[in-house]
């Protein structure tokens, strides 16, 4: 392959963005800037900012999940005590079955 009067005018090879060095009967294609750089530095500041946040409403969150949390053990436990036998023979539930 002989390189084109770009390629031998100086310009170094870098694989990734380069220049775009054409040569007959070859074709090199590179990542745009815009798609490397999609995610730069998302986790420095992000990660921060994002415990900060959390930090700050942890107190509204919180206290009510675990109370939703406690009172869904309660009622699946009690669902569970109202199907079986030692409930039904019992006198609470002889009289509502």
């Amino acid at each position: 392959m002989r390189p084109t009067h770009i390629a031998r005018s100086g310009n170094e090879h870098l694989w990734w963005g380069s220049p775009q060095v054409h040569q007959q009967g070859f074709y090199e294609y590179g990542v745009s800037p815009f798609h490397i750089k999609s995610f730069k530095g998302w986790m420095n500041p992000g990660l921060g900012k994002w415990a900060k946040t959390m930090g700050k409403h942890a107190m509204f969150i919180v206290p009510p999940m675990l109370f939703y949390l406690g009172l869904q053990d309660w009622a699946i436990k009690k669902y569970e005590y109202y199907n079986r036998k030692e409930y039904l023979n019992s006198v609470g539930g002889s009289s509502g079955h």
